[in-house]
């Protein structure tokens, strides 16, 4: 499973990659998300006195902690769909959407 972590940069090392990206007080990205950082990106991102950086990282889940959050959005889905009927394309959207979500960092 992917989590996002907000860390300094002093601890960010090249191969991390970038769940956000980063831009300058101006507003202007320096680099997008989804980048995997390098030690050139790193040294120009300290000269322009970026603090902090937020990287995904992968951790293994144990099938609890998997289940109890398949159960989390499972119930928000139905709660979503509560009106929605059970036709073929509702439950096609409904798996898409679900399948998404366990997809997504936390």
């Amino acid at each position: 499973m992917k989590v996002l972590e907000s860390i300094a940069i002093d601890d960010a090392q090249p191969g991390m990659r970038l769940a956000e990206a980063v831009a300058d007080a101006m507003g202007q990205v320096l680099v997008p998300a989804g980048s995997e950082l390098t030690e050139s990106m790193l040294q120009g991102l300290r000269r322009r006195e970026i603090a902090a950086l937020t990287v995904e990282r992968e951790i293994e889940e144990d099938s609890a902690a998997r289940e109890a959050r398949r159960a989390r959005v499972v119930e928000q889905l139905d709660q979503l769909f509560r009106k929605a009927g059970d036709g073929a394309e509702t439950r096609q959207l409904y798996q898409a959407i679900l399948d998404f979500r366990l997809e997504q960092p936390q």
